[in-house]
């Protein structure tokens, strides 16, 4: 059985967003193909809504987020054939740095096949109105917990900011220009610039995955999962 061309994909994913207020893609890998059908579903979401000039803010987002979710699966698929425990410290340092050393573009293609294989996934959730945008970017794997120190640590900093490049030169001069939650604090200041609250977005931990929720009010009637939760 062929696989469904882009643009059929493209057209299911705008007659979705015609008809209704929710839509849901799966992916096991970052690919060209899924950016174009992630940058699609959200042009078609917010040429719906009337919120066209988000584009840019929302899709570098929401790849940010894809992508962090697919390499978090495959760095536990990683550990798991290195046979190391990615949730004991002194085994995590051992396995990111050999992580770090080996990984390539080429072995994401491949660890993308294997996370499909053994079930590991992300899922990104679309709901939206006239009122606004919730985006939800789930894996189904828990972040490790070094790596949520660290996140959490630079999602704190990143508050502090308004200039993306600032922040990096920072981080760079205190010898962090890579590792966990850069990419995430990008999200903060892009945000920001978008006078956009933060606080609008939040990672959630669970046992068996990990939650990335962000959501855009586009009215005053918007009301955000924190508030009745």
């Amino acid at each position: 059985m062929s696989q469904p061309s882009l643009h059929e994909i493209n057209d299911n994913i705008q007659v979705a967003v015609k008809n209704g207020r929710y839509l849901t893609l799966k992916t096991h890998r970052m690919t060209e193909m899924v950016e174009k059908h992630i940058q699609h579903a959200l042009e078609s979401i917010l040429d719906k809504t009337q919120k066209g000039p988000l584009i840019h803010t929302l899709y570098t987002i929401l790849k940010e987020l894809v992508i962090n979710g697919c390499k978090a699966n495959q760095k536990r698929i990683f550990f798991d054939e290195v046979g190391l425990d990615i949730k004991d410290a002194s085994q995590y340092d051992e396995g990111i740095s050999k992580y770090r050393e080996t990984f390539s573009e080429k072995m994401s293609l491949e660890y993308g096949m294997k996370a499909r294989r053994k079930g590991y996934f992300v899922l990104i959730d679309f709901h939206f109105d006239n009122d606004g945008l919730t985006i939800e970017v789930v894996n189904n794997t828990p972040i490790a917990p070094q790596e949520e120190e660290a996140m959490r640590e630079k999602l704190k900093k990143a508050m502090g900011y308004n200039d993306i490049a600032e922040f990096y030169m920072d981080q760079a001069m205190m010898g962090e220009s890579e590792g966990a939650g850069l990419g995430l604090a990008l999200v903060i200041i892009l945000l920001k610039g978008e006078g956009i609250d933060p606080k609008l977005f939040r990672i959630m931990i669970r046992e068996d995955r990990t939650i990335a929720r962000l959501e855009i009010p586009f009215s005053e009637k918007f009301v955000s999962k924190r508030d009745v939760a």
